[in-house]
């Protein structure tokens, strides 16, 4: 790195100032006998043209020339002109004086047309007319300048050693900027301390953020680290964020790192240096990992369960990412579910950036999974994300859990006590061809395993085929019965005198039916053949749904009995109900009497059948169709891709607002997951393998 700055700093501004009003004073007393000149006309030279020159060139246009500046030099010009109105020829004043009057109007002009959020249409083609010349001819040096010559030419003359004395002040001053003496000096002042200012703060905002202007060509990303020199005595490592073009500087933001020790002696306060030797690297610094990639900082308004932050690089987010910050000296894991954009003022430009909202996972326990964590990060703390191969052994598992799938990204595995947990319930909700049944397949084959007995009410005829492997057997009814229970049930609703001779009829063939079906149900549950594992119920030739409704309530109503019954030697069994709004539907949407009591009566069955090892795995597409009685009673939900409104309402309501957005975003074999069957205490966003062999 070089020993020389690439900007001059505020001290040698100062100092030029100084020197320049000192030999301003003496160059007064030696021409005119006067410290401070009282005639008019050596006023005009001493006090008003050559003072704003240098007060101009050295203090306030030290970098560039701003419309407004550009409007108050052409009035202050007009108001030096005053005094001496028509000298030496009214031509030759007016001349001037109306170049003051053009210089003020077109920097008032630029100024007005630019005010406001934006700048388009008429206004921003006015603006660019008159920018550049307001400024050009507008700045100090220029204007100043041409007052000057004016005034000394007019009154001392061409051949007057005055005149000469008094030019050559005035070229040596305006030679300091183009040989950049002012940066000599900042170099000078450089080399006594050993190192180079990079750049100054402009502001800070609370607890670690910083913007500074950067001094030249300084490269401001993460491979770097600098220093910053607190008012306060004290030093902080600043590593880079971003940068932006600001006028014709280059506004950097940076995050601030406490020190303990100063590694640097002899550092001007507000400035910034780069970090010669660095012992650690920026990512080290930050707290993150050899396999961590920052992604960014905590933002405003985040809460214990959601974090906003502000991305530093959004490139590789995407939904369902898992990622992690600091509380304490605690990792807290969350899941990227959502993204805004959003800006921010930086001075008087606009800063646009990418804004993610992960919700909180918790704390990674290996053997319970995540655990809620009950506090949150602090704003600016550095979010990282995990490596692609990270969480192979995060999760210990004991061989008895259920893997639902990995989190997006990484190899942890998401798994639960399916078999354990089946008494409470599991509800698998999404449109047709997102993988329900898939899963459904996956979840009776470890409840087998676990020495559950499952029987599967299947009205897609999808399940004999797909299951093959497990000799399913077939507990259903003949289709000849079928089809006798749908005339009967059909006699009954439309038979004269309200059908009581039909019902009867009815009444004597459903007793018949139930001592069937409980002696094909009793002989499944009971019998030790290794190929009575899984039971399908077919339902697929029922076309009516009054009977699919009358049937399932058979079945279970038999098989709430036996378990009652028989609670010593029944086993445990999972009741798979497929495409559930045909066999549990919503009263609501039942167009008779009979069949809303059997409905209700299908729903508590249900509800009971916990009491008795029976446990529920409810399979639909909408929510909306299938009775409420039973799906609030389901404590664990995986939802699919959904965009019905009423999923994405009942949905809200289990997993919250965050979650529930992502739902209609979600990939092929991807699902939202929660409750008491998936070991993690907040809702997981999960990738559902696929084998392909099963297709």
């Amino acid at each position: 790195m070089s020993d020389e700055t690439k900007t001059s700093q505020p001290w040698t501004r100062v100092l030029i100032l100084l020197g320049s009003l000192l030999a301003i004073c003496l160059l007064s007393r030696n021409i005119t006998g006067l410290w401070i000149p009282n005639d008019t006309e050596d006023a005009v030279i001493f006090q008003n043209a050559l003072l704003l020159i240098v007060i101009g060139s050295a203090l306030l246009e030290a970098k560039f020339t701003k419309p407004a500046d550009s409007a108050i030099n052409g009035l202050m010009g007009m108001l030096t002109l005053i005094p001496i109105y028509g000298l030496p020829t009214p031509a030759l004043w007016w001349l001037l004086f109306s170049y003051c009057i053009v210089v003020s109007v077109l920097a008032m002009t630029c100024v007005a047309v630019s005010s406001g959020p934006a700048l388009f249409g008429w206004r921003a083609k006015v603006a660019n007319v008159t920018h550049r010349p307001a400024v050009i001819f507008g700045k100090a040096r220029v204007l100043y300048s041409v007052i000057f010559l004016y005034s000394v030419f007019s009154f001392y003359g061409v051949t007057s050693p005055a005149t000469a004395k008094l030019v050559v002040f005035w070229g040596v001053f305006l030679a300091l900027w183009p040989l950049r003496v002012p940066d000599m000096l900042s170099a000078f002042r450089a080399k006594r301390c050993g190192y180079s200012i990079v750049g100054q703060v402009v502001r800070t905002d609370a607890p670690n953020v910083i913007h500074v202007t950067l001094h030249g060509e300084v490269k401001w990303n993460l491979e770097k680290v600098f220093i910053l020199q607190q008012s306060n005595g004290q030093q902080s490592h600043v590593v880079p964020l971003y940068e932006q073009l600001k006028e014709q500087q280059t506004l950097a933001t940076g995050l601030c790192i406490p020190m303990t020790e100063p590694i640097m002696k002899g550092l001007d306060s507000g400035c910034l240096y780069e970090w010669v030797e660095p012992t650690k690297t920026s990512l080290e610094l930050l707290g993150g990992d050899a396999g961590s990639k920052l992604l960014g900082f905590v933002d405003v308004d985040s809460t214990i369960g959601q974090l906003k932050f502000h991305t530093w690089d959004p490139g590789p987010c995407y939904e369902g990412m898992l990622v992690w910050s600091r509380a304490g000296d605690k990792r807290i894991y969350y899941q990227i579910a959502e993204g805004h954009t959003k800006e921010e003022g930086l001075e008087s430009n606009k800063h646009g950036y990418q804004l993610a909202e992960a919700s909180q996972l918790g704390v990674l326990d290996e053997s319970r999974g995540f655990l809620k964590y009950p506090w949150l990060p602090a704003m600016n703390t550095p979010v990282f994300s995990v490596p692609k191969d990270f969480g192979t052994d995060a999760i210990k598992l004991t061989g008895k859990e259920f893997v639902y799938g990995t989190i997006p990204g990484t190899e942890i595995n998401i798994a639960g006590d399916f078999a354990d947990m089946m008494e409470y319930h599991t509800a698998i909700i999404g449109v047709t061809g997102a993988g329900k049944t898939e899963l459904a397949f996956d979840l009776l084959r470890h409840a087998i395993d676990k020495g559950t007995k499952v029987i599967c009410i299947d009205l897609t005829s999808r399940y004999e085929g797909k299951l093959a492997d497990l000799k399913p057997h077939d507990l259903s009814i003949s289709p000849e019965l079928a089809v006798d229970l749908g005339a009967k049930l059909f006699e009954a609703e439309t038979g004269a005198y309200g059908g009581g001779a039909e019902k009867k009829v009815l009444k004597g063939f459903a007793d018949k039916l139930r001592e069937s079906v409980t002696r094909s149900l009793a002989d499944f549950l009971t019998s030790k053949d290794g190929d009575k594992r899984l039971g399908i119920i077919r339902l697929d030739e029922i076309s009516n749904t009054k009977a699919s409704i009358f049937i399932t309530e058979v079945y279970l109503t038999a098989l709430l009995h036996f378990a009652r019954d028989n609670a010593d030697t029944c086993p445990r069994v999972l009741l798979v109900v497929e495409e559930a709004h045909t066999v549990m539907p919503e009263t609501g949407g039942v167009g008779d009497f009979d069949s809303k009591g059997l409905v209700a009566k299908i729903a508590q069955i249900a509800l009971q059948g916990r009491k008795y090892g029976i446990g529920l795995l409810v399979i639909a597409q909408r929510t909306a169709n299938v009775s409420k009685t039973v799906l609030t009673q389901c404590n664990t939900i995986i939802a699919f891709t959904c965009f019905d409104a009423t999923n994405l309402a009942f949905f809200e309501n289990f997993f919250g607002k965050t979650h529930t957005e992502t739902i209609p975003n979600l990939q092929f074999l991807q699902a939202v997951a929660f409750g008491k069957g998936v070991k993690s205490q907040r809702p997981v966003i999960v990738n559902i393998p696929f084998n392909e062999a099963k297709k």
